[in-house]
């Protein structure tokens, strides 16, 4: 059972952001000469509560390695109230007259950590990344029964963003400094912390204390070779409080079987194009990021990851990149990169950058929370989690928001008539009062969703937010009903978004479709601080439109390539002829969204010719490697807007970061969907080139990516 702890009123101020610190009372700290050191207000914090000490020298040095009788040290500073029995542990290197004698016996009383196989403690030795994972996991009980080391103590890290912040791998030593933000992103995680921001601390979220439960984990040694329980000593961790902050209570033996019924679609991958015969590469944008967390919830799992379930262009356009210059009248800008092809030295990889213009002034908003309450709803990770997320969503809403909320399981009613979203108790009483339980109406929440929102629609944003887990089991079902009924809907100027939620019977394929049909993006909600990137971070680009019907069509250049391969983007490319067709549908573009789009391209080789009888090739002399043309609607319209944008041919030697790590994530997901065009695509490759594109990582989410893909390479090996 995962817990979170009460956290020591003493330690509470330091649930507190990085980049804003504020160090109030107490002690001034002391000044280092490592100034830029990201993890230095870290250390700094500590110092001031006495958990970490400077030298000698007056300094804090958080770049000197820490060992593992210091990190005890600091551990058991940091957590003095942890219960603990007074057994004696007899480490053969380490005895009375040891400096860290008494913390490390804490430690190991505590359930924190053990020795050795031979009897060791190995004091002096410096701590690891995945040895601090593990004491520290063990010290919130958040890793799984039975964990294995120390695959699922660094997964139980990530989860509940105890690496936050740390761009480390399994086998590397931590720093003092990072050892620092470890323990803070610990105390924040104890404290119901849901994210790196500081505002969003969970009492004041869900105005209710945290549940009780109960669990507890044993003493886990630091090693697979002693993970067993030590002997004669009893866990101290079954009399800590902890739990989830919404109303419904699920007894751990209520959670479903684990099943195999979750559906994808696979789609054949982008294969070269010659330029002469097919010049034009045309396709709609994609702003969805389901595929990613969706991706995420698998590593840490340490489950398969099914075909098709991992889309390229979803996992690239989960992050942030430098965004385009937009223009006065023009929704988005659109800026490039041309450089040589990382895993393919003979090509190029162009990337390309379109970026929507952010909102100057939001529109008022009709939103219907349309949430799925049927009985496949009942986990932790399900209707709670849509409880929480929506919470947060509504603390981003002002005085012009409308609320309704719509429930559908056996049947559908309207739980909600149209409220101010600044009446934030009432809709929160009504959220919490939600139990799951029934059947799947699917489709008939859905049409009457639609009822709702056409029925107090208002001139600005009219949009639905499904959240469900997409088994839909009564009335339409069918992909083919559904889309058909979506279609229909979005015509009146109400666009449907959907949040997916769970696992076990998660029907990805479904919801996509929706959100597509419906004019909406799609997102998949594993976590609540996923919840708070989507509907806190990015509300504008998840909730308010620009630019719908967005198509991009590439025209190539032979005098410069030869051929090109799309990357990602399978189920959105569109025909030639599609471009101009107003009547096809094609993506939506949110405020400040920026989309990203990867070519490999192999250069020409100076031999013009098309290879057919019948037609010869006449090419006009340019400077130019291709033109981008963009189409789309305003959200109010059914007519197009044209604009080009000409890119020059011009390949960069020098790589920014986002080149770097947009071609990272492109790597891996070739690896993962086991491309015929991967070429030297590696694990290792992948982590390389993550690692030069790491960049500021204000919300600590690129390094996650490096340690999803570290994780799942050690996985792999082992």
């Amino acid at each position: 059972m995962k817990k979170y702890l009460s956290v020591m009123s003493v330690i509470c101020a330091l649930a507190i952001g990085f980049c804003a610190l504020g160090l109030g009372g107490g002690a001034n700290p002391a000044q280092n000469v490592v100034a830029f050191d990201p993890n230095l207000p870290a250390i700094e914090a500590l110092q001031v509560e006495g958990v970490f000490e400077g030298f000698e020298d007056g300094e804090l040095h958080p770049e000197r390695f820490l060992t593992r009788a210091q990190f005890a040290k600091i551990l058991t500073k940091a957590f003095p109230d942890f219960p603990h029995n007074e057994a004696l542990f007899d480490f053969s290197d380490i005895d009375k007259t040891h400096w860290a004698f008494e913390y490390v016996q804490i430690a190991a009383n505590s359930g924190w950590l053990n020795g050795f196989p031979d009897g060791t403690f190995r004091p002096d030795d410096n701590i690891t990344y995945e040895q601090a994972m593990a004491i520290v996991s063990r010290i919130l009980d958040i890793a799984p029964y039975n964990a294995s080391y120390p695959a699922d103590y660094v997964a139980a890290a990530i989860e509940y963003s105890v690496s936050d912040g740390l761009n480390c791998l399994i086998g590397d030593e931590l720093n003092r400094g990072e050892a620092a933000r470890v323990v803070v992103n610990a105390i924040n995680s104890q404290n119901g912390q849901i994210s790196r921001d500081d505002s969003y601390n969970s009492s004041a979220l869900f105005g209710a204390p945290m549940g009780a439960i109960s669990g507890g984990s044993g003493l886990v040694a630091d090693q697979a070779a002693t993970v067993e329980k030590t002997a004669g000593f009893a866990s101290a961790s079954g009399a800590m409080g902890g739990g989830s902050s919404a109303n419904i209570v699920i007894p751990e033996e209520y959670y479903p079987p684990m099943s195999d019924s979750e559906e994808y679609t696979k789609n054949d991958e982008n294969v070269f194009k010659n330029v002469l015969t097919s010049p034009l590469s045309t396709f709609s944008i994609d702003t969805d990021t389901a595929s990613y967390s969706n991706l995420r919830r698998f590593i840490l799992n340490g489950q398969p990851i099914p075909e098709g379930s991992v889309r390229s262009e979803e996992l690239i356009n989960y992050f942030d990149y430098a965004k385009a210059q937009t223009t006065e009248g023009v929704p988005f800008g659109v800026e490039h990169t041309v450089a040589p092809c990382p895993w393919n030295k003979n090509n190029l990889l162009a990337m390309l950058t379109v970026s929507g213009e952010e909102l100057a002034e939001p529109a008022p908003s009709n939103l219907v929370f349309l949430i799925d309450v049927s009985g496949s709803m009942y986990s932790r990770n399900k209707l709670p989690l849509v409880k929480q997320s929506l919470s947060l969503l509504l603390n981003k809403l002002g005085e012009k928001d409308t609320i309704s909320i719509v429930t559908y399981a056996s049947g559908t009613g309207v739980a909600l008539e149209p409220t101010p979203a600044t009446d934030k108790e009432k809709i929160m009483a009504v959220i919490d009062s939600l139990r799951s339980g029934g059947g799947t109406a699917g489709a008939g929440g859905i049409t009457l969703a639609y009822e709702q929102a056409e029925k107090h629609k208002v001139e600005g944003n009219n949009r639905i937010i499904l959240c469900t887990d997409g088994d839909f089991n009564i009335g339409i079902s069918s992909s083919g009903d559904l889309e058909a009924l979506i279609t229909e809907k979005r015509e009146k100027g109400i666009f449907l978004s959907v949040l997916g939620f769970g696992m076990g019977n998660y029907k990805d394929s479904k919801m996509e479709l929706l959100a597509d049909k419906g004019n909406g993006n799609y997102a998949y909600i594993d976590t609540l601080r996923e919840a708070k990137k989507v509907l806190v971070d990015e509300m504008p680009k998840t909730i308010y439109t620009i630019a719908k019907d967005v198509k991009i069509q590439v025209e190539f250049n032979p005098k410069y390539a030869s051929a090109y391969r799309l990357i990602g983007y399978e189920n959105r490319v569109l025909n030639d002829e599609d471009f101009e067709n107003d009547k096809k549908d094609a993506g939506e573009l949110g405020a400040g969204a920026t989309v990203t789009v990867l070519y490999e391209i192999v250069p020409a080789n100076g031999n013009e010719t098309s290879g057919l009888k019948y037609q010869t090739s006449e090419t006009v002399d340019s400077d130019e490697l291709m033109t981008v043309s963009i189409r789309y609607k305003k959200p109010d319209s059914d007519e197009s807007t044209l604009q080009t944008y000409p890119i020059a041919y011009q390949v960069s030697e020098e790589l920014s970061e986002d080149f770097c790590f947009a071609s990272a994530v492109a790597e891996l997901g070739m690896i993962l969907n086991k491309s015929e065009y991967a070429g030297s695509s590696t694990y290792d490759s992948v982590i390389e080139l993550a690692k030069k594109g790491l960049g500021s990582d204000e919300y600590a989410i690129r390094g996650e990516f490096l340690q999803l893909v570290d994780l799942l390479r050690y996985r792999i090996d082992n």
